[in-house]
């Protein structure tokens, strides 16, 4: 609940009351004391009004799906039913503008219902960002005859869209490091491939026959046989450490880092899968998940599980979820190839490290 002044009306109901303060001072009698009263018992009776309006208003809001993709139009119902038996006057209408477009729903406007009233009205509604929060109506507003207050109230009902993110290339930049980290000798030093490579070297007993190069060999007149390349021994590991977000605080800035995270991470694990390549993917559902994505339909069941927001059962959760992506950043961990994708470090240089 929020209550804002207004300057100007309340400046006209001042000078309204020392008017009448002074009319029943100088001429007394019925009229001027019954005009007195009726000022000072206006702004307690205009709350309580309001306050009844409130009580006997019902709100039900709804998209034409829980779960939809962000950039789509979907059909957005509110329902406004008055139960009471008091009339409501221009009750303006505040809605989650930050986070959805209307065509056919602006905001501020306002409505009137009549005792035992019902309205219903639709529009288009645009999600702007990935991710879980609410939608539509975010409160109402009722306002005093002489407009000296605005009183802003949460409405009863509110509704939450699942919104899943587009499906990009954004990771892709930061997602092509198979070719960047064998090239640096990321390779085992123990196991080698099965087929004999391009390396070269002097034939020494034991070799296979069909490791020989003949070309090479009648070249230089003597054996040379050809090396198996060193197997590529390093897994690919993705840790999304998430940020806990409250519903209660969930801004505009939140809901755009929150929207670019989810982006990212979606289109990382994209990157892998539309490639057949396995990755093995950390992040927070509740509890910290592990899952491996190495097909379309192991990435679907990804994509679905993280539309629902990043979320933390607990701080202890995400306390470990932190200091597990900050052990993974440090290089030489184990035998995988490390990509941390920090949330709370967008849009700095330490959003997405690869270390190992």
């Amino acid at each position: 609940m929020s209550i804002r002044f207004n300057k100007k009306g309340c400046t006209a109901y001042i000078i309204v009351l020392i008017s009448v303060i002074v009319f029943a001072s100088f001429y007394g009698g019925v009229l001027p004391f019954l005009l007195l009263y009726a000022f000072l018992l206006f702004i307690p009776v205009s709350v309580a009004y309001i306050i009844l309006n409130y009580r006997f208003l019902s709100v039900y809001q709804e998209l034409d799906s829980h779960r939809i993709v962000k950039g789509e139009s979907h059909v957005f119902t509110v329902s406004f039913d008055n139960t009471g038996i008091l009339p409501i006057q221009d009750m303006k209408l505040i809605l989650h503008s930050d986070r959805c477009d209307f065509d056919g729903f602006a905001d501020d406007m306002k409505i009137s219902l009549k005792a035992k009233q019902s309205l219903k009205l639709t529009a288009k509604a645009v999600c702007l960002y990935g991710g879980a929060y609410d939608v539509g109506l975010k409160s109402v507003g009722f306002s005093d005859p002489f407009g000296i207050s605005e009183i802003e109230l949460n409405v009863p009902y509110t509704f939450r869209a699942v919104v899943s993110p587009k499906i990009t290339d954004v990771a892709v930049p930061y997602m092509d490091i198979e070719n960047l980290k064998n090239s640096i000798g990321m390779k085992s030093t123990v196991n080698h491939e099965d087929t004999p490579g391009n390396d070269m070297r002097l034939y020494v007993p034991g070799d296979t026959v069909r490791s020989i190069n003949w070309k090479v060999s009648a070249r230089l007149d003597k054996f040379v046989v050809r090396t198996p390349d060193r197997m590529d021994t390093r897994r690919i590991t993705l840790i999304l450490d998430a940020v806990n977000i409250s519903a209660a605080v969930l801004d505009t800035e939140s809901l755009r880092r929150r929207d670019y995270f989810l982006e990212f991470c979606v289109s990382a694990a994209w990157y892998f899968a539309s490639r057949g390549l396995s990755v093995k993917i950390i992040y927070p559902s509740g509890k910290i998940t592990e899952k491996q994505i190495d097909s379309h339909e192991s990435f679907r069941e990804f994509y679905n599980d993280v539309a629902g927001g990043m979320i933390y059962r607990s701080e202890d959760e995400r306390d470990r979820m932190h200091k597990l992506a900050q052990e993974r950043r440090q290089a030489g961990y184990g035998e995988e190839t490390n990509v941390i994708i920090c949330e709370d470090e967008w849009p700095g240089e330490g959003f997405c490290t690869v270390a190992g």
